[in-house]
């Protein structure tokens, strides 16, 4: 508080002080004011000439300068008394300190030295009349919201504030916040923020007059270089953040930057358990600060910091707003924020500029796919940090009075009535650009959506382009508690949009499941059908300057250990050659690119789905709808991004299905995430969803029936060539969130991958051909075993059985008997039951690496040997399914220790511990081997062309899959 008052009307200072500012431009030899600090105040000035009855809003970001427009407004309006509203007790010191020095607008030449500083009333607490005088006497009041709201209730001292300044409003308690602006309602008002949309997602209501993009933030230097640095292991997280935080904190140092850490975590008992461990297994200097610590604590701390006698703070949840030392840049996230106003906030104290020797703002967290920020996996090892912050910030800055038009456009259709909306603000909907299309007949704008979208909001109707709004309601039985008296309540926001041009339906919906998509497509129109991928594509075409970030790429060879493999980078189209061509075809897509007027994002995915990074108003949205449409409609355009991309091959429209299909397995998406299982008659989780046995039954031109199988118990599936999964009778159930779905409605979202033994892919509806001519059969890769002669095997026998084969000696004794006599294998393991890696694992060392062999056993069912194809299909799709557990280290030895868990992988030679240890510590890289064991193939007898092809696919498959170096197969004479 500033105790020195003024010899002045205090009504009349800011007035009489007009003509004392000055607006110098920073330049490299002079300070002054920024390109965003002068846009921001002469939007001020412009503004209220012409009117004061909205609040106006100023949109700078974070380390931009607000502080000083907020300090020069006042001035500049001539105001007579000025209310500044901060969100934190922490801010509102630090700008009653600057305020009654005006310390910054000295420091950039606004005002010279001499000029009579303002009386600044810092209100510590809720408002009394022991404050009358200091206020009637001050020209500026500092509070926070609860402060702020108890003097604005007091009539006699309100009608004295003809300023209200609002810092950082989307952080302020909605109700408090709106209750002071009511109050104020006489007197100009302005909002500050970096972020223009509240944690509450409620409107801001009011004029945004001035909009300082992070991009030319970024341009301009004020916004600096970002980098996200993931941890992809999930064991220790805590301390492999600390560990990489202690690397990243003396490289920089090394590198002459003069950079500080930040610990950041979310509350109080985790961040003392991380001073804890900072201490003990790193040499960081560190403090631990928290939001009940008072400004002079905080001031102590940096002092500290920029004395070097600390290397980093650890806070909880706080330092955003107000906090200014741009050397801090290391930022060790062991708790993330949930929501994009606060991410953003808190990435703008990281990426400021205005410091010497110093670099890349850095982020170090937990790889995280679970954590969605607005709908974007921000916390992934592909994100692109510099891009995906810059797009996700101003994707959510829209122009508001252009919508107002639009939005009125909308009506409640109530029965036969027509309310105009009344209830609900259109205007305040942001939503991520993504659409589920189909090719439609019958379009009805006035249906009803399905029961399961609990409509309990519209819907709303537009007209004039045929589009439907509508809001439900999901309640669901929170994860906590079993039963159905308590619910947590969701809103789901739908569009349904059709574009009459092109016969296209587009459907927004939040939840993304296939069921619901097709029961909404079902409601408004008469028929529909997906959008095949090589239509889909054509949202590329027209655009140009590709910058591919983020890629798929469909393995036709591998369908577990990289079925599909994930690109991110600057422009990822570089690492695709001709060769990349033959072994991988196009799967989702995500570039920048180029339209005649603008930069744009796009992509698009298998099952008729794109999107963009561009989070808009309703009307950008419907807008984005039909200008893809047009392109997808359009059979004229050739798509060429003049990059690398054009190399992968675009699937086609499944048409029908081939006979020659030899095996099926699930998705590349169930393997990364894959569900847990429940049977319909039992009790309780019976394991995931890998532990399913699938079989093709019969194959027809437009579907194919399946036997999917768990634990004895048996569902047909049938899948047509539209891919539509349905099931007579729901037997295996799959759990989705905090529910459980069938298992037919599973694979609608998650379709299987079926394979040809000349090498074609399908997937969905899509249509992948390879390179047939590839495939060629040899009988020099089939070892034969004197199984009866030498071992004494029942080939007919897979496993022992004392019940059921008391006296036979099955297949799987005879191996283990020839692994065990080869003294070459370090490692023997046995894992035989459901979920299964293999049979039998044999580990053997060498100087370079470790050999992994996985042996896959089945017995030999047909009367003659090489005369029954089915005896090589199941054991010929488990070996083509196993390559993932070879795909890294980390996945095998995480895979050992879940089969562990379950009492499997018995170790038949070596232990366990030193196993996991030594594959852990060594620097070794792993190779694969397979090996199929199946008596029934024998080497010297005539074998048909249907074994042949389906040994020969399975022999191709496994060669090109890049991990596993052979496969053999051990058979008969």
């Amino acid at each position: 508080m500033n105790k020195t008052k003024n010899v002045i009307d205090p009504e009349m200072y800011f007035a009489e002080r007009y003509n004392n500012i000055n607006y110098p431009k920073e330049s490299k030899n002079k300070r002054g004011l920024r390109n965003a600090q002068i846009g921001a105040i002469h939007s001020i000035s412009s503004y209220f000439t012409v009117q004061s009855s909205n609040a106006a809003i100023i949109v700078m970001p974070t380390g931009s300068g607000k502080t000083s427009v907020l300090m020069m407004a006042p001035y500049v309006l001539e105001a007579k008394k000025v209310l500044v509203v901060t969100p934190s007790k922490m801010v509102r010191g630090q700008i009653t300190e600057d305020y009654s020095q005006l310390r910054t607008l000295i420091k950039a030449n606004v005002f010279n030295k001499e000029i009579l500083k303002p009386n600044v009333f810092e209100l510590e607490h809720l408002f009394s009349e022991n404050d009358i005088d200091e206020i009637k006497a001050a020209q500026v009041i500092i509070a926070t919201p609860a402060c702020a709201l108890s003097l604005t209730k007091d009539d006699d001292l309100n009608i004295l504030i003809d300023l209200v300044l609002i810092d950082e409003a989307h952080h302020v308690p909605a109700k408090t916040w709106q209750k002071i602006l009511i109050n104020m309602k006489h007197a100009k008002q302005i909002l500050f923020t970096a972020t223009p949309f509240r944690l509450d997602n409620k409107e801001i209501k009011g004029d945004l007059i001035y909009n300082y993009p992070l991009s030319l933030a970024y341009k301009d230097g004020i916004f600096g270089e970002i980098q996200y640095i993931p941890i992809e292991e999930f064991f220790e997280k805590d301390k492999l953040i600390a560990k990489k935080a202690e690397e990243v904190f003396f490289l920089d140092r090394e590198k002459g930057l003069d950079h500080y850490l930040m610990i950041r975590t979310d509350t109080k008992k985790h961040a003392k358990e991380l001073e804890k461990l900072y201490s003990e297994i790193t040499t960081l200097k560190l403090k631990r600060i928290d939001s009940s610590m008072s400004n002079l604590t905080v001031k102590k701390c940096i002092e500290d910091l920029r004395e070097r006698s600390l290397d980093g703070i650890i806070c909880v949840d706080m330092l955003g707003e107000g906090f200014d030392f741009p050397n801090l840049k290391i930022a060790a996230i062991h708790a993330p924020h949930k929501s994009l106003a606060s991410t953003l906030q808190f990435i703008g104290r990281f990426a400021r500029t205005n410091a010497e020797n110093i670099g890349v703002a850095k982020f170090i967290a937990m790889n995280d796919r679970e954590l969605l920020i607005e709908n974007q996996a921000l916390y992934t090892s592909d994100s692109i940090w510099q891009d995906m912050i810059i797009d996700m910030s101003e994707s959510k800055i829209n122009e508001e009075e252009s919508i107002k038009e639009y939005i009125g456009d909308y009506q409640n259709y109530a029965g036969n009535s027509v309310e105009i909306i009344n209830d609900l603000s259109l205007h305040g909907i942001r939503l991520n650009c993504h659409a589920k299309i189909y090719k439609v007949v019958g379009f009805n704008k006035t249906s009803e959506f399905p029961d399961a979208c609990n409509i309990e909001f519209g819907p709303y109707i537009n007209e004039k382009d045929n589009t439907v709004v509508a809001i439900g309601k999901n309640n669901t039985s929170p994860k906590w508690f079993i039963g159905e008296s308590v619910k947590d309540v969701e809103n789901q926001l739908f569009i349904v949009h059709y574009q009459k041009e092109t016969n296209l339906l587009f459907i927004y919906s939040q939840i993304k499941s296939e069921i619901l998509y097709e029961g909404i497509a079902s409601a408004f129109c008469t028929f529909y059908e997906k959008i095949p991928k090589h239509e889909m594509n054509r949202v590329l075409g027209n655009l140009r300057e590709f910058e591919i970030f983020n890629s798929g790429m469909q393995n036709r060879f591998n369908d577990s250990g990289e079925s599909y493999r994930i690109s991110a980078g600057i422009d990822v189209s570089q690492s695709i050659d001709p060769s990349t061509g033959k072994l991988y075809s196009a799967g989702h897509v995500f570039c920048k690119a180029l339209t005649e007027e603008s930069a744009i994002t796009i992509g698009y995915s298998s099952g008729s789905k794109m999107w963009s990074s561009t989070y808009s108003t309703i009307r950008d949205y419907i807008k984005w709808c039909d200008y893809n449409g047009l392109k997808i409609s359009n059979s004229k355009i050739t798509v060429k991004t003049n990059t690398n991309y054009d190399y992968l091959p675009i699937p086609s429209r499944l048409e029908s299905f081939p006979s020659n299909i030899f095996m099926c397995d699930f998705s590349w998406k169930t393997y990364v995430n894959p569900p847990a299982i429940y049977l319909s008659e039992t009790e309780g989780i019976q394991g995931i969803m890998m532990d399913i046995s699938i079989k093709i039954m019969k194959i027809n031109k437009d579907n194919i029936k399946l036997i999917l199988s768990l634990d004895g118990k048996e569902e047909e599936i049938i899948c047509d060539v539209n891919s539509k999964y349905s099931s007579v009778e729901s037997k295996i159930l799959v759990s989705e969130g905090r529910r459980q779905i069938g298992l037919s409605e599973y694979l609608n979202n998650n379709p299987l991958v079926f394979r040809t033994t000349d090498d074609v892919m399908i997937q969905g509806i899509e249509f992948s051909k390879g390179d047939p001519e590839a495939i060629v059969f040899s009988k020099d890769n089939i070892v034969p075993i004197e199984w009866i002669e030498k071992y004494n095997t029942d080939i007919t026998v897979e496993v022992n059985d004392s019940k059921y084969h008391p006296h036979e000696k099955s297949i799987q004794s005879s191996l283990q008997e020839i692994l065990e006599d080869n003294r070459a294998y370090k490692y023997i393991i046995y894992d035989h039951s459901r979920g299964e890696m293999a049979d039998y694992i044999t580990v053997l060392e060498n100087n370079t690496s470790y050999e992994i062999t996985f042996f896959h056993v089945k017995k030999m069912s047909a009367a003659n040997y090489n005369s029954d194809v089915n005896d090589i299909y199941e054991v010929a799709g488990q070996s083509i399914k196993s390559i993932i557990w070879l795909k890294t280290k980390s996945i095998l030895l995480k895979k050992v220790e879940e089969r562990r868990r379950s009492n499997h992988c018995i170790f038949l030679r070596g232990e366990y511990e030193d196993f996991r240890k030594e594959i852990r510590s060594k620097d070794k890289q792993i190779t694969g081997k397979i090996v199929i064991v199946q008596p029934s193939i024998s080497r010297d007898t005539y074998m048909p062309d249907k074994i042949q092809e389906v040994l020969a696919a399975t022999r191709y498959y496994i060669s090109n899959s890049g991990k596993v170096k052979s496969l053999e197969i051990w058979g008969s004479k």
